[in-house]
């Protein structure tokens, strides 16, 4: 059930500010996702996708200070 699971149409619906925030070595998802969750919310206000090296899974973990900067820097913009 899990691998016919999607959330393609939901994302066409959103139409404020996305900002990704992926590790490049995150076990459970790739930045091929991240480029699709992008084709698919076309509509929203803007994207950005921070790929973030020697990172996993939980980047707010990872690396937190520098996924607070960028949240702060994406919400200041927006």
């Amino acid at each position: 059930d899990f691998r016919s699971w999607n959330l393609r149409a939901e994302l066409a619906g959103i139409r404020v500010p996305i900002l990704a925030i992926l590790g490049q070595g995150d076990e459970y998802a790739t930045a091929s996702q991240v480029e699709l969750i992008r084709a698919c919310a076309r509509h929203a206000a803007s994207f950005e996708f921070l790929l973030l090296a020697g990172c996993g899974h939980a980047p707010h973990r990872d690396q937190p200070e520098t996924v607070a900067q960028a949240v702060a820097r994406f919400v200041d913009a927006v």
